[in-house]
């Protein structure tokens, strides 16, 4: 399972993103930012997994500056597409704002996620 899921990475995803979500919308309807914040939650649960080790391998593969932009470019991208159909098409509160602050913050976790792995942190 670890040369295909970073659990560390993981966990520490559902956490952060999970509480940001909440509070977000917590201006909302509190059901539905309740809902919002578990379906963050779960995305985030497999998505920190896969991608924190689709990450690691960047990582290790790749040198210098190309293992930033290549991982961090992918990463949020993706994220974004993922978020943006999670949040936008169902019944968050504040779906664009939650899926800018959450694009936001992917694109800076990747670069701080990057910096741990070329470390020897957080790889499994």
């Amino acid at each position: 399972m670890n040369k295909i899921f970073n659990w560390k990475i993981s966990l520490i995803s559902i956490t952060s993103f999970g509480i940001i979500t909440f509070f977000v919308n917590l201006d909302g309807n509190i059901i539905l930012t309740i809902f919002a914040a578990l379906k963050e939650m779960l995305f985030r649960f497999f998505w920190g997994g896969f991608a924190g080790r689709f990450t690691q391998s960047i990582s290790d593969k790749y040198k210098g500056i190309t293992a930033y932009i290549i991982g961090t470019l992918s990463i949020t991208i993706l994220a974004f597409i993922i978020t943006f159909v999670l949040h936008y098409f169902t019944f968050t509160p504040n779906p664009l704002k939650t899926v800018g602050i959450n694009t936001a913050l992917t694109f800076l976790s990747e670069i701080g996620t990057i910096f741990l792995f070329k470390r020897g942190l957080m790889k499994v």
